[in-house]
């Protein structure tokens, strides 16, 4: 910010507590010694004995009202920032949080909070300013609106002339307002400064005929609810002489009104001393007297003051803890969906929406590996950003989102495809592999998979995979590529950087354990060791319908993969030692894990039911839907088009066909994403894994 803006900025602030600083000064010695014997008069003859029920409800029209105060706000930047991804949840904690700005310092600075918040979301200064430029404005056609309505009803008794006079001059505003866009065009202009007039109109949020009826409607119902809460007020103070009707309307009238007339005064912190300067003078005559009148007022104000700090308090710790709460609902759901693919293994219900979701982004690939042949199958047309959007839609909320190929970095538009996934997945976790021969690309794409991940979904995390398998050469000869192992590391070096910006981010290394580096693995766990990485993990080859290389003879034999076994697990054991509880309890399912891949390759049989296209789906690069990597291409369950309808394939002949052998145990294997699925649906080996987890201790072995 210029340093003659930043001048400006607390040259108001000042400003704005002088004037307050006055307005109590004059109060505490001008206006108090004469209305200390009716306001004292009053308290002597309070007599709140049965009259709690007025407070209560008093203090609940206040909280409704506030409750419905940030929906105009949250529709203007939703229509003007359309795509941008803020959540309205976010929003309206920002709202709550800013609104304590218009009482400390004042408006300005309330104005400020809002604008850098949505500056931090990556919306221009100009349309933030025209949202909030526009909410006043719709603001005041509400208030307006509401006084018109009512005041016909009441037939303007108990209101002075002079209010009614200045009622219908503001409503006459209104309904040119209404009447004209131009008009509102022009205000906004104005109000926007310079923004406005570089911009031009032709910037400004097209807002449709049904967000301006949302946005009235929802301002009318604020300011009608804050005006009932304040006729409450004053009936729980004994008060309210004359037509209980009138005052009834007289409050609804004033709440909205009185609010107009301290709008001008943007310097006053919350036109605290206007509004219930202008409320004591309409209900003067309700109450016995202007002074009665405002004293009331003013300890209203108070009310809804402690009303709006509840609100912001609530959103500054729903803010902070936010990723410890978003896990209450996710847990939930990752529960239903457990119980429901159990009854839907034996056809008791449809099957539920995957909480393990696979893509593969594409078949691409620069590596040469011994392992896959992925690279060898000739090119696969992929799904575009709005297939896939549809797509993901359609699946809805899930729990993990791995993002596999070929090579994911070689999609330029990743970081889109993961703010879709933010967007309409909302997963814990995303998971992407690399094979880290683009340093520089995977940085920079990292970086905007973060930022993206900041602003659309905060609580979800990031982990990102290279491949690690072989110490330099070895790994440059198992992938195929020279060269490999230095840019492994250089890729390492960059991802590590970046998380020390960004704190959703995780950093793993990961094995693929084959018949081409099963002998050296003692030699990798120990070098993995000293690389910094979060987690370091191994998968055994596979034969894969998805990477091309059934027959291939990969896969080591029990005995060996049991020897290799025994190296993890004591590294693993070793590790939870010095780990929190949710670091053992995950060390805990590993062990389990490589327990059960020992028994799965020496038994060649399901050991443990599994629940592959139940609680996991594999989506590959074209839309074909797989049950899992391992049967791919053979049991495809159907076809996700253009239009993205996940759930026809998810729910076909076809699907329940391949469900129904994978339930008879007609094919087995150790795929690891699947197997961490499996335990949990497994009891014994869950329940093992959790012992394992909570004693932190080697009792970990699975005994299914």
């Amino acid at each position: 910010m210029p340093a003659r803006h930043d001048f400006l900025n607390r040259l108001g602030a000042w400003f704005g507590f002088a004037l307050l600083a006055g307005g109590v000064l004059w109060f505490v010695f001008g206006l108090w010694p004469s209305w200390r014997g009716d306001v004292g008069d009053l308290a002597s003859r309070l007599d709140f004995s049965g009259r709690w029920p007025l407070l209560v409800s008093s203090v609940l029209s206040a909280l409704a009202s506030l409750y419905f105060a940030p929906a105009p706000w949250v529709r203007l930047v939703g229509v003007g920032a359309a795509g941008a991804g803020v959540s309205r949840t976010a929003l309206r904690r920002n709202w709550f949080i800013t609104q304590t700005g218009s009482y400390i310092p004042g408006r300005v600075w309330m104005f400020l909070g809002r604008l850098a918040f949505l500056r931090s979301r990556g919306i221009g200064a100009g349309i933030s300013l025209f949202s909030m430029a526009f909410e006043n404005i719709y603001l005041m056609i509400s208030a307006c609106l509401l006084s018109l309505a009512v005041i016909p009803l009441s037939g303007g008794a108990g209101l002075p002339p002079e209010a009614r006079v200045y009622i219908a001059a503001a409503s006459a505003v209104v309904l040119l307002a209404l009447a004209a866009p131009g008009i509102r065009a022009f205000l906004v202009e104005r109000m926007t400064g310079r923004f406005g007039k570089v911009l031009g109109r032709g910037s400004m949020p097209r807002i449709g005929a049904m967000d301006g009826l949302y946005m009235v409607s929802t301002g009318m119902l604020s300011w009608a609810l804050r005006g009932f809460s304040l006729f409450l007020w004053f009936d729980f103070a004994g008060l309210g002489a004359g037509d209980r009707f009138a005052m009834l309307a007289a409050c609804i009238i004033v709440m909205p009104v009185s609010w107009l007339v301290s709008l001008v005064w943007v310097f006053v912190p919350g036109g605290i001393g206007v509004r219930e300067s202008f409320q004591g003078l309409v209900l003067a005559p309700f109450a016995g007297g202007i002074a009665v009148a405002v004293t009331v007022s003013l300890c209203h104000r108070i009310l809804l003051m402690l009303v709006e700090a509840s609100y912001a308090l609530e959103a500054t710790l729903s803010e902070a803890f936010s990723r410890r709460l978003s896990l209450i609902p996710k847990v939930a759901g990752l529960a239903a969906s457990a119980a429901f693919a159990f009854l839907a293994r034996h056809g008791l219900c449809r099957p539920p929406a995957p909480i393990n979701v696979t893509f593969s982004v594409t078949r691409r690939c620069q590596s040469r590996c011994g392992t896959c042949m992925i690279w060898k199958a000739p090119g696969l047309p992929e799904l575009d950003l709005p297939a896939i959007e549809a797509m993901f839609r359609s699946i809805g909320r899930t729990w993990f989102f791995n993002i596999s190929g070929g090579e994911p970095y070689l999609r330029s538009d990743l970081p889109e495809i993961v703010r879709l996934a933010c967007r309409h997945l909302r997963p814990a976790v995303i998971h992407v592999p690399t094979n880290a021969l683009m340093p520089e690309r995977i940085e920079e794409t990292t970086r905007a998979m973060l930022e993206v991940i900041r602003r659309e979904s905060p609580v979800t995390a990031l982990t990102v995979k290279p491949s690690f398998d072989g110490i330099g050469a070895r790994h440059d000869e198992i992938r195929g590529v020279p060269g490999n192992f230095d840019r492994l590391l250089d890729t390492l070096g960059r991802l590590s950087a970046l998380r020390r910006e960004y704190p959703a981010l995780h950093v793993g290394v990961g094995t693929v354990i084959s018949r081409f580096n099963s002998e050296e693995l003692p030699g990798v766990i120990e070098y993995a060791r000293n690389l910094g990485v979060d987690t370091y993990i191994n998968e055994i080859a596979e034969e894969r319908e998805e990477f091309f290389n059934v027959g291939s003879g990969i896969t080591p034999d029990p005995a060996t993969y049991g020897g290799i076994m025994e190296g993890f697990r004591r590294a693993t054991i070793e590790k939870m030692k010095h780990a929190r509880l949710l670091g053992r309890i995950t060390s805990g399912l590993r062990l389990v894990y490589y327990d059960l891949v020992v028994r799965i390759l020496r038994e060649r049989r399901q050991v443990i039911p599994c629940y592959a296209g139940l609680l996991n789906v594999h989506i590959n690069a074209d839309g074909a839907v797989w049950p899992c990597a391992i049967r791919a291409y053979a049991a495809e369950m159907g076809r996700v088009g253009p239009e993205g309808d996940f759930a026809s394939a998810w729910r076909s002949g076809k699907a329940r066909e391949i469900r129904r052998s994978i339930r008879r145990g007609e094919c087995w294997c150790p795929l690891a994403n699947q197997a961490y699925s499996n335990i949990m649906m497994h009891p014994p080996s869950l329940l093992s894994a959790l012992s394992a987890g909570l004693r932190g201790s080697r009792d970990g072995r699975n005994r299914a």
